[in-house]
């Protein structure tokens, strides 16, 4: 699934224990609670995820992601660093398939055509 899968939960706690209310949108790499929260919050939904292979991933997004790191950008880089990122919006997925290239032999203008 995806990062809305977490994004969309209750936040509430996170929100409240944050010093400013004006950063509990934005995800700190240097508090600890911070990370064991997102852990467990990606826990919830998969399980099967070591809590190692999350916490490598949340590494490799604080540093890719300057502070001040916004909570859905930062949820969303550990989700696609996890391989669990969905691509099913506009801004981003697969490309589409390679057109056929056509024959293997191109047609011979009518001028060079050998007829018999």
């Amino acid at each position: 699934m995806s990062s809305k899968k977490v994004l969309s939960e209750d936040w509430s706690d996170y929100d409240d224990k944050k010093k400013k209310k004006e950063d509990r949108l934005f995800f700190s790499c240097e508090e600890e609670w911070e990370v064991e929260y997102l852990v467990k919050k990606i826990k919830k939904h998969y399980p099967e995820i070591s809590d190692a292979k999350i916490k490598e991933a949340i590494g490799l997004c604080c540093k890719t992601i300057h502070a001040p790191r916004p909570r859905k950008t930062f949820v969303e880089c550990v989700m696609k660093r996890l391989g669990l990122e969905d691509n099913d919006d506009s801004s981003g997925g697969t490309p589409p398939p390679k057109p056929d290239p056509g024959p293997k032999n191109p047609p011979t203008p009518p001028g060079k055509r050998q007829v018999g």
